[in-house]
């Protein structure tokens, strides 16, 4: 008897162990991440994906501005590049603490923060127009600046958006009212951590932390673009408040995408027949 008990209850332990997530599956995970980082500069070189990465976004910004990490040539400028690393990173942070239905604003002091540095960011971009129109500055204007006040815009940007879209797309039951993206100030801390991480890949100058972060940057803006249109979609669809399950956005966003790449492939288009007409200056490509 002593012995079917004890098998017994190996048996148990072994299908509980089964059930539950494994060490050695997350580092499997953990690995596969790095090799297929590590990888990455050899298919975006046998892919030429920087060039043409640098022409599927080339009609959103003016690309005269462009990062350079590690010999590898941002595609969107270092603005807009701060923009969607913020988005994509503050999103990430967020689904991390588990605030993905977070249906509430931030507290007043975080709140008032973050509308900060949207100012702070138009403030920037307004004394960068300024010098390029040949009058006086400010102050000389500067990538690592435009990154970081992208950034800090981003982050805005990722609070708002989620707002918008839970308190427009979900059930009403839920919506987590109780709780907002970033809802206090120890929350704050780990999105600029987050950010800071960023900062120190691209200041490091080494190609293989760069590729990560353009595809963060291209999804980011895709992602935007695609929301910004499978919104609407969605409602006409009579989904709004409705959603319970993500598969109830899969036609939406599908269609939001289409769009998306249709709208990118006419900008870029638009763009490149303007400065081969030489309307606009040429283009720094990569």
């Amino acid at each position: 008897m002593g012995g079917e008990n004890r098998q017994s209850l190996l048996g148990k332990r072994l299908v509980t162990g089964l059930r539950q997530p494994n060490g050695w599956r997350i580092g499997s995970l953990l690995v596969g991440m790095i090799v297929a980082i590590g990888l990455l500069p050899l298919v975006a070189a046998t892919l030429d994906l920087e060039r043409r990465l640098f022409f599927a976004v080339h009609g959103i910004c003016a690309q005269s501005h462009n990062l350079q990490v590690g010999g590898v040539q941002f595609p969107l400028c270092a603005r807009d590049s701060g923009i969607y690393l913020g988005l994509m990173v503050t999103l990430g942070v967020i689904a991390c603490r588990g605030r993905w239905r977070a249906g509430r604003l931030p507290p007043l002091p975080v709140s008032l923060t973050l509308l900060g540095l949207i100012v702070i960011m138009g403030v920037d971009g307004l004394n960068s127009t300024v010098a390029e129109l040949g009058w006086g500055a400010v102050y000389p204007p500067r990538n690592d600046l435009r990154l970081i006040t992208g950034l800090g815009f981003g982050v805005a940007m990722a609070v708002g958006l989620l707002l918008v879209a839970n308190q427009t797309l979900l059930a009403p039951d839920l919506i987590d009212t109780t709780q907002a993206p970033i809802g206090s100030w120890a929350d704050m801390g780990w999105v600029v951590g987050a950010l800071a991480l960023v900062v120190l890949a691209i200041a490091s100058d080494q190609a293989l932390l760069a590729w990560p972060l353009v595809l963060i940057s291209v999804v980011g803006v895709t992602g935007v673009m695609t929301f910004a249109i499978g919104l609407p979609v969605s409602a006409f669809a009579g989904l709004s408040g409705r959603v319970r399950h993500p598969r109830q956005l899969l036609l939406p966003g599908i269609a939001g995408f289409l769009v998306t790449l249709l709208l990118l492939a006419v900008l870029a288009r638009w763009k490149v027949e303007l400065e081969v007409q030489g309307a606009l200056p040429p283009p720094l490509v990569p």
